[in-house]
């Protein structure tokens, strides 16, 4: 028997670590590379100057985020000969480690529990936001797997009595990827230093120590003039207990109004469709069998979600990619609930095609979800063939600017949200769409740039995108 269990058990983890890598591909086919909106191309542009470090000395400058995804990112590059293929490789790659470790967690913590790996595979491997984070160029799908590996090592070492260092030296590559991540795993890191005083492993933490110092080496070099710098992110200077109840914020990014309050919304990574659409049902569930929860592994997952959610709710916005990082730990909690569910009378007579309606399910809502990434980044492959013949020139735009950048175009670029601009010359080009943020950048820099220009100057119109962007050239002054 046991043969056979074991190849049962590769089959699992192959089929949930194959999935993921053959959707890419797919898209890959269609043209889809990953690459959209803004932060996609930064991390682009940092690997790439990382790269160029590399070879040539040029420091790549301080970092808005964490540099371990564009380090890898960049590593990884030279082996392919494009960065940008080698970070959605990474985040196809994470995601897919990602979910072969959640379906080893599960094993380890319910041990006897039927369901395992149906549950991973409809839950994790379909799920729509989780899904997404596996396709495109973010650092999201690689914090996702670091916390996953922090989480998996800690069970085992706490059942299995395994070496701990692991546990600390995922933790900081979690924090290394995404800050936020320490609100996740600092209850398994300390927990763990009472594990290490419990057992007298002092070696292990040196261990850790050491390994995790060698992670933190990108960091302290890229990093090295502005070390606390994240703790300057104007996000986290302006959390507040009040933004729990908020729906509407003005930041730095625009202004931005929101259907439910902040602290609704981080708890929405239990009910949410983007993430499990089953989501109410377990929790309630759940709750009803609360004793369930009060086992060691439940209290310790559910001291992580609530600390990194309390977090969450008080920062001025909101993204489900945010979010999705906690996902997993939510998952582990609610399987017992989902075993649970499984028992009904009448999920067991139609298990076949219960299965397949929430595999067909899932998809519909990665559709509905990844339907604007995809559309955005036809479109900036669309903007980018149309303004490649005035190539050489000054480009004014805003939001598109990384796009056209990252895609190697060669213009000078001037970001309209930077700063304000009075001088213009004639010729120069501005790519813009006026009717796109004349609401969230109202009475900011793009729009103010816009009026400006508008008020001040002649405009004729060279190129006209289905989507509203227009190509102008200045002409003279009115």
């Amino acid at each position: 028997m046991k043969p056979s269990k074991l190849t049962t058990f590769f089959y699992q983890k192959a089929t949930l670590f194959c999935i993921p890598l053959l959707i890419m591909i797919t898209f890959q086919i269609v043209g889809f590379d990953g690459l959209y909106g803004q932060d996609a191309y930064e991390y682009l542009r940092y690997s790439n100057a990382i790269q160029e470090y590399m070879t040539d000395g040029v420091h790549p400058g301080t970092y808005y985020w964490p540099v371990l995804y564009p380090t890898l990112g960049s590593l990884l590059g030279f082996s392919f000969g494009s960065t940008a293929f080698a970070l959605q490789l990474i985040s196809c790659l994470s995601f897919s480690i990602a979910s072969v470790y959640i379906l080893k967690t599960i094993r380890i913590v319910y041990p006897k529990a039927a369901l395992r790996f149906l549950y991973v595979l409809l839950f994790v491997v379909f799920c729509p936001f989780l899904l997404k984070m596996g396709l495109i160029v973010m650092s999201d799908a690689l914090a996702l797997v670091f916390v996953v590996l922090s989480v998996y090592f800690f069970f085992k070492s706490y059942y299995k009595n395994t070496n701990l260092a692991p546990i600390f030296i995922f933790a900081t590559c979690a924090l290394m990827t995404r800050y936020a991540s320490l609100f996740i795993t600092f209850p398994i890191v300390v927990y763990s230093l009472m594990l290490v005083w419990k057992r007298k492993q002092f070696l292990q933490l040196i261990t850790a120590v050491f390994l995790s110092a060698i992670v933190s080496i990108p960091f302290i070099i890229f990093q090295w003039g502005a070390l606390f710098e994240a703790t300057a992110n104007p996000f986290l200077q302006t959390w507040s207990v009040g933004n729990y109840f908020k729906t509407s914020f003005t930041t730095q990014d625009g202004s931005a109004n929101y259907t439910l309050p902040n602290l609704i919304h981080a708890l929405s990574v239990f009910f949410h469709p983007g993430f499990l659409f089953l989501g109410s049902i377990l929790s309630v569930i759940s709750l009803r069998n609360y004793r369930l929860l009060f086992t060691f592994p439940q209290k310790l997952l559910f001291v992580c979600i609530g600390l990194y959610l309390l977090f969450l709710a008080g920062i001025p916005f909101q993204n489900p990619r945010i979010t999705g990082l906690v996902f997993p730990l939510v998952l582990l909690l609610l399987f017992p609930a989902f075993v649970r569910l499984m028992k009904f009378d009448f999920l067991k007579r139609f298990r076949t095609p219960f299965v397949i309606s929430a595999i067909v399910l899932q998809l519909v809502f990665f559709v509905m979800t990844f339907q604007l990434i995809f559309t955005r980044a036809i479109t900036e492959k669309e903007l980018a063939a149309m303004i490649q013949p005035y190539e050489g020139t000054t480009l004014y735009s805003f939001d598109v600017d990384l796009a056209m950048k990252g895609r190697g175009l060669d213009f000078e670029y001037k970001n309209m949200y930077l700063e304000r601009y009075e001088n213009f010359q004639a010729n120069d080009l501005v790519l813009f769409d006026a009717a796109r943020y004349q609401t969230q950048w109202k009475d900011k820099n793009p729009m103010l740039n816009w009026n400006f220009i508008v008020q001040n100057y002649q405009l004729k119109t060279l190129e006209n995108h289905p989507k509203g962007w227009k190509l102008y050239q200045i002409q003279a002054k009115k």
